[in-house]
């Protein structure tokens, strides 16, 4: 599918402009837009602009709350967060914010979050936890897409998790799924007309699959077979059953859904400095890290790598452009006219 070129800066004005003109306050139209055009540079188009369209949507519905009254019980370093139907990275960024600073004050701050929504990538907030010299932990539950191991019903969703630390020169940023794959990533190969490698999903009769259509129909297949499935579990556990929201096989998709989606997240920060200097922990780390670019390749790669590197790396040399697919661009524009004038 043909690709465009756009305006990163113009791009992000766009959609701050979307999400004010259907209601989202300023600030939190900002980091919304933050958080997808951070996806979308970091080659994650899955969880980027992509997710326009039905953010905007469900918010036009009624199914979002544009502007929430987030509630927050703070006791010492725990708090129980009621996202209060608001966008998940609104919900998420203010509920970061509070576990940095208890982390702060307490050396650690773990956060339950119920009543919420899809919150983009994990690792947009896990990074942001590293820059301020924590130790990131985030992960959410999602709408049921995946079977128990061995089994054929949809009762786990894809329930990603990231964690992030820092070096010295770099972040640690590792950002996956416990699925195979995530389920936008099948979505985006679905619209770019590609087949899907054996082993990401079956189809709904419990068949191996490479086509991306059958495979977003049917059953996504958990990453490391019985271990992705027990990862899935735990992030439920963290995520739907601490907060007391919906677990996944009691979600809903947020493409199809008529409904408030009550979507649940879990947020942990550990504050480096309360443990040792933060300048020790980075140095060190920084030399670990460099010890394993350093060890020897096996044959046909070149380079190791840290997790979250290539994503950074990307970011980082993108510039003033972003490049998407010309159906992406239409949907954006199309929106921007309708809701952002």
């Amino acid at each position: 599918m043909a690709t465009t070129q756009l305006s990163l800066s113009a791009t992000r004005e766009k959609l701050k402009a979307i999400f004010m003109g259907v209601g989202v306050p300023e600030q939190d139209a900002a980091n919304t837009a933050d958080s997808l055009l951070d996806a979308e540079l970091s080659g994650v188009e899955s969880h980027g602009l992509m997710r326009l369209k039905p953010y905007v949507d469900r918010i036009v519905q009624k199914n979002i709350n544009p502007d929430p009254d987030i509630q927050m019980e703070i006791h010492d370093a725990i708090i129980k967060v009621d996202g209060k139907n608001g966008l998940g990275q609104v919900v998420t960024t203010k509920t970061v914010d509070v576990c940095i600073d208890l982390a702060r004050k307490h050396g650690v701050a773990i956060a339950a979050i119920g009543h919420s929504n899809h919150f983009g990538t994990a690792g947009f907030y896990t990074t942001r936890m590293a820059r301020e010299g924590c130790i990131g932990f985030v992960a959410s539950a999602a709408s049921p897409t995946m079977a128990p191991f061995g089994g054929m019903d949809l009762l786990l969703g894809t329930n990603p998790f990231s964690v992030s630390f820092p070096g010295k020169e770099q972040i640690f940023c590792s950002d996956i799924a416990t699925s195979a794959v995530a389920k936008g990533k099948i979505r985006v190969y679905e619209q770019k007309g590609l087949s899907i490698p054996t082993g990401w999903a079956l189809d709904a009769e419990g068949n191996d699959t490479t086509d991306p259509t059958a495979a977003i129909q049917g059953i996504l297949l958990p990453m490391g077979a019985h271990k992705g499935y027990a990862l899935a579990m735990v992030v439920d556990a963290l995520c739907g059953m601490l907060s007391g929201s919906k677990l996944s096989c009691e979600s809903v998709s947020m493409f199809q859904a008529d409904q408030p989606a009550d979507t649940a997240h879990f947020v942990a920060a550990v504050d480096i400095a309360h443990f040792l200097p933060l300048e020790e922990f980075q140095l060190r780390t920084q030399a670990w890290f460099d010890r394993l670019h350093n060890s020897t390749t096996r044959p046909g790669f070149s380079r190791i790598l840290i997790p979250g590197e290539l994503e950074a790396e990307k970011r980082s040399g993108a510039g003033d452009s972003l490049n998407v697919l010309e159906k992406t661009a239409a949907v954006l524009e199309t929106y921007y006219q309708t809701y952002g004038q």
